[in-house]
């Protein structure tokens, strides 16, 4: 047993496997995720189920959460309703944009805060649940009710469900 490394990881059928110590770490491709597919689709599924077990792998491990569930909802959110993946905050904002929402395990999942002076034509809610499954809801800004203020609050379960 002394001869075991402290840094110990991996145990199969009784003996040590050092094969990580002494493999080439992966040579990584030119695309940002390694779907088996060119498929943008199939390469937006594979990516979101990665940000998610990343996600759930650290919080089992830390008990803390990433700050990766913005980027999780949003990846969702193109899934979800066929939108483009890219971020309408980085260039300029087109007025026929979401605005998404994120309700992220550890904190409210009921209560919606929806920014009124943003311009935007759809509201998209993302919940990823404390087990780590994610759904979505969609509510076009003509449907929410009229408000002198710039924020309205909005419960999850007042969101309509996609048929």
């Amino acid at each position: 047993m002394s001869n075991i490394p402290a840094d110990a990881a991996h145990w199969d059928s009784g003996d040590w496997i050092d094969w990580h110590r002494q493999a080439a770490p992966p040579q990584h491709t030119s695309a940002p995720c390694a779907a088996p597919s060119d498929d943008p689709q199939a390469r937006l599924h594979s990516l979101h189920l990665r940000m998610i077990q990343c996600a759930r792998a650290y919080h089992e491990l830390t008990g803390l959460h990433l700050p990766i569930y913005e980027g999780i909802a949003r990846i969702h959110a193109a899934i979800a309703f066929d939108l483009p993946a890219s971020d309408p905050v980085q260039g300029e904002y087109d007025l026929d944009a979401a605005q998404i929402i994120t309700l992220a395990p550890g904190g409210p999942h009921d209560i919606i805060t929806v920014d009124l002076s943003q311009p935007f034509c759809c509201l998209i809610v993302v919940r990823i649940n404390e087990d780590f499954s994610s759904e979505a809801r969609m509510m076009p800004r003509k449907r929410l009710p009229d408000q002198a203020d710039r924020s309205i609050d909005l419960r999850w379960r007042d969101m309509p469900t996609a048929r």
